[in-house]
């Protein structure tokens, strides 16, 4: 009896085995396989990781600035944030106006060491002092050519105000215009193909163009008030400058043949000291307005103007970090006149070493 209930238990067994079989193979298309997928484990939520800030990158590099520190007007150079003071000039008479080569190994600069205004080059470091101009009228406002093999400038020494060009050792003496009004303030364009410059020629202040040969005079401006200070875009293209429009100066924007003018402000106050932002997409500005002094940054499709530093006594001479984040400025703010570094978008102010009575002046940031 015992026989029989085991042997029907095999069966059963076996007879269920079968089925299985059937099942497994029907469900993986008659192929058997031994993969089996284990369900996933849910692990509990931890917190969210804590984004991380990027640093806003520091300032880099070196700026020259004039200084009356050790007696007199001398000029100086430190890196962005401070560091690092080095007299470059050491002379009784005043030394001013430094200028950076566009390859940041030299500046020129203004001095009157021998009697009257000339012009002189240096290295970055001080050394290599070259005499530029050589002349008893007063030479100013020079302005190195792209590639800094030449320097234009300004000199009175035919009578009249009227712009030369000079290579950098001081050889190839070339008069530039020749007028009987004056033509001042020679700005190279981007490409070297083009100075602008002011002249009031045809009885009022404006901007004109001309070729470094001396060829293709055209008059880029032509308003019924005073233009000056032109400043050209980092690509060439257009030029800004100041007009005297209600009285007071304002921003205008130009193309480099003398299409496309555009007002960029209009307010009751007077704008100045225009430099363009590396990228060429703002415009950094001074303005004072009913006792008021600041330095704006606005962009040129007009979408923001940034206020960054106000003042009751002075605001001047705003010069770009090469990478656009910073711009360094002179300023008469809280303790008195002195150079500032700010953010390009804004924020805390930063005194540059020097106290009120050092008359700190004229920054500028090397271009690389």
């Amino acid at each position: 009896m015992k026989k029989q209930i085991l042997m029907g238990l095999l069966l059963s067994l076996a007879l269920l085995l079968t089925a299985c079989d059937l099942d497994l193979a029907g469900a993986a298309g008659g192929e058997v396989t031994d993969d089996v997928t284990q369900p996933a484990t849910e692990l509990p939520a931890g917190p969210s990781p804590t984004p991380t800030a990027t640093p806003y990158p520091a300032p880099q590099g070196r700026v020259a600035f004039v200084s009356v520190r050790d007696g007199n007007p001398e000029i100086y150079t430190m890196n962005a944030e401070g560091s690092d003071l080095l007299r470059l000039t050491d002379d009784p008479a005043e030394d001013r106006d430094p200028v950076w080569s566009p390859d940041g190994q030299q500046i020129a600069f203004m001095t009157n060491r021998d009697g009257n205004w000339e012009i002189y080059l240096m290295n970055a470091d001080g050394r290599g002092l070259t005499r530029l101009t050589e002349d008893p009228a007063r030479d100013a406002n020079p302005s190195w050519s792209p590639d800094g093999q030449r320097i234009a400038f300004e000199s009175y020494r035919s009578g009249n105000w009227e712009i030369y060009l000079a290579n950098r050792d001081g050889s190839g003496l070339f008069q530039l215009t020749d007028g009987a009004m004056a033509n001042s303030y020679p700005v190279w364009s981007p490409d070297g193909g083009w100075l602008a410059f002011i002249s009031n020629r045809d009885g009022n202040s404006d901007v004109y163009l001309v070729r470094p040969d001396g060829s293709g005079l055209m008059r880029l401006t032509n308003t019924s008030t005073p233009d000056a200070q032109p400043v050209w875009s980092p690509d060439g293209g257009r030029a800004a400058f100041l007009t005297w429009t209600d009285g007071n100066p304002d921003i205008f924007l130009v193309h480099r043949d003398g299409s496309g003018l555009i007002r960029l402000t209009q307010t009751g106050g007077a704008e100045g000291c225009l430099a363009w932002s590396p990228d060429g997409s703002r415009l950094a500005y001074c303005a004072e307005e009913n006792g008021t002094w600041t330095l704006w940054v606005v962009r040129l499709d007009g979408s923001t103007r940034v206020s960054l530093a106000t003042s009751s006594e002075f605001i001047g001479t705003p010069s770009w970090s090469p990478d656009g984040l910073y711009l360094v400025f002179q300023a008469s703010i809280d303790a008195g006149n002195g150079l500032f570094l700010v953010r390009a978008v804004g924020g805390e102010l930063q005194r540059l070493p020097g106290s009120p009575a050092d008359l700190d002046s004229a920054p500028a940031w090397a271009p690389r």
